[in-house]
C-alpha cells in the first residue's frame, strides 16, 4: 500500500556510509577495536574488545536521501530497517520481536481460531503484508532473499514460543508447469496448500467502462498514467477479456480523487461517447486475499 510501498534503498551508498561509520565513529566510540590495532595484543582490554562480538543499537524508521533529505522508510519501516542491516552487514539471521507468536494464519482479532504459521517462504509472506498482515513490513522481506537471510518473527512476551520462520522462494509457475505435477490436496489429509487469509478493507473499485473503440492497451496505458499522475495507490488490477473495460481497486478515501483524475484524462472520449462511463462504487468494500504456495498447479 502508498503507507509501506515505494522506498527503494540505494544499496552501494548505503553500505559505503555503514563502512564509514564502521571504521571510524565506530572505533573512536569504542564499539570495536580495528584489527590492524598494533596494541591490540598488548592490552588485555583491548584483546577482549577485539574478539567480542559488538552489540550495535540503530534506530529504525529514520532514514535519508541521497541529498541528506530526512525521509521514513513508512509504517512498520524498523523491519525494513532490520532487514536492511542485515543485508549490509552479511547477517546470518534476522529476528523480529513482536507482541504475537509470529504470523498468523488469519487477523486473531477477527478470527479468534487463528494459530501461528510455523513457516512462510519470502513470497508468502509479502503477500500476506501486502494484503493487510499488518505484523511485518510488505518490503522487510526484499533486502533478505539474495542471499537467503532466514528472518524469525517472535513474541518478545513470549519468548520460549518458536514462532515463525521466513525463508526461501516460492516456485514460479514456469517451474511448477515444467514439473507437470498436479497435488490433490483432498488426498492428503491434514495437509492444507493455504498459509493464510488477510483482507484490506475499505477500498473502492473504480471502473472505466466500453473503451473498446480507443484499443486496450491505449486506454490501460492512459488510465494507469492518470491514476500515477494523481498519486493514487491502485492496489489491484482487472481487465475484460473484450477490452472494453478496466477496473482498479483503490483505497476508500482516494476514490473521489481517481475518479476525478480519470474523467479529466478521458474528458474528449466521454464526450463523444467512445467512453461509455466511469464509475466508482459507493458501497463499502474489503479485499480478501488467501495466500499459500502450495495453491499452484493444485487440485482441491
Amino acid at each position: 500500500s502508498s503507507s509501506t510501498g515505494g522506498v527503494v534503498p540505494l544499496w552501494e551508498e548505503t553500505e559505503r556510509r555503514m563502512q564509514a561509520w564502521w571504521e571510524g565513529e565506530a572505533v573512536r566510540e569504542g564499539v570495536h577495536v580495528e584489527d590492524d590495532n598494533a596494541d591490540a595484543d598488548a592490552n588485555a582490554n583491548d584483546a577482549d574488545a577485539d574478539h567480542t562480538a559488538p552489540i550495535v543499537i540503530a534506530t529504525g524508521f529514520v532514514a535519508t536521501s541521497s541529498e541528506g533529505v530526512p525521509t521514513t522508510l513508512k509504517r512498520s519501516g524498523s523491519d525494513y530497517s532490520a532487514t536492511i542491516f542485515a543485508k549490509v552487514t552479511h547477517a546470518s539471521r534476522v529476528t523480529m520481536w513482536k507482541n504475537t507468536d509470529g504470523v498468523y494464519t488469519a487477523d486473531p482479532r477477527r478470527v479468534p481460531e487463528a494459530f501461528s504459521i510455523s513457516s512462510l517462504k519470502y513470497d508468502e509472506a509479502m503477500e500476506l503484508a501486502y494484503f493487510g498482515a499488518q505484523v511485518l513490513h510488505p518490503l522487510a522481506m526484499v533486502p533478505c532473499i539474495d542471499s537467503n537471510i532466514p528472518v524469525y518473527v517472535r513474541n518478545i512476551f513470549n519468548p520460549a514460543f518458536e514462532g515463525t520462520v521466513i525463508q526461501g522462494r516460492c516456485a514460479s509457475l514456469s517451474e511448477v508447469n515444467k514439473d507437470g505435477k498436479v497435488v490433490n490436496w483432498r488426498s492428503k489429509r491434514g495437509v492444507i496448500p493455504i498459509k493464510g487469509i488477510t483482507s484490506v478493507d475499505r477500498v473502492s473499485l473504480l471502473t472505466l467502462e466500453g473503451a473498446s473503440v480507443i484499443g486496450g492497451a491505449e486506454v490501460a496505458e492512459r488510465f494507469m498514467g492518470s491514476m500515477a499522475d494523481a498519486g493514487i495507490n491502485v492496489l489491484m488490477v482487472t481487465q475484460a477479456s473484450s477490452e472494453s473495460s478496466i477496473t482498479v481497486v483503490v483505497p476508500e478515501d482516494q476514490g473521489k480523487k481517481a475518479l476525478g483524475a480519470l474523467r479529466s484524462t478521458f474528458e474528449l472520449e466521454l464526450s463523444r461517447s467512445n467512453v461509455n462511463a466511469i464509475s466508482l462504487t459507493d458501497t463499502p468494500m474489503s479485499i480478501v486475499a488467501i495466500v499459500g504456495e502450495g495453491m499452484v498447479g493444485a487440485m482441491t
